[in-house]
């Protein structure tokens, strides 16, 4: 069944704005733009606090301190690629329902 799908089929399924009063999806897209801009600054501003803490760990010879900073900095790093890349990897995973539900 799967192996006969092709990537150019086309569902027929498109988008409708027409049920939202008038300014409502340009007040969808600036909010949902805002709040992805928030969380690539506040992933940056973790990210400095935590390589600040994994430095604090390191030269006061705390390797409890130190790991925890780690953590810290590799989480945030995730947040802000995710935070970058979302619109990119919602077009991916859109076209690919688009492939697999057709």
């Amino acid at each position: 069944m799967f192996g006969q799908l092709r990537a150019d089929t086309d569902p027929g399924v498109k988008p409708t704005w027409d049920a939202l009063p008038p300014g409502v999806k340009t007040f969808l897209v600036d909010v949902v733009g805002t709040l992805m801009n928030i969380g690539i600054l506040a992933g940056v501003a973790v990210l400095i606090a935590g390589l600040t803490v994994w430095g604090i760990g390191a030269l006061s010879n705390r390797p409890g301190v130190g790991s925890v900073g780690v953590k810290i900095a590799f989480v945030s790093v995730g947040v802000a690629i995710g935070s970058a890349g979302a619109n990119a990897l919602i077009g991916f995973f859109a076209g690919q329902g688009a492939t697999i539900f057709s």
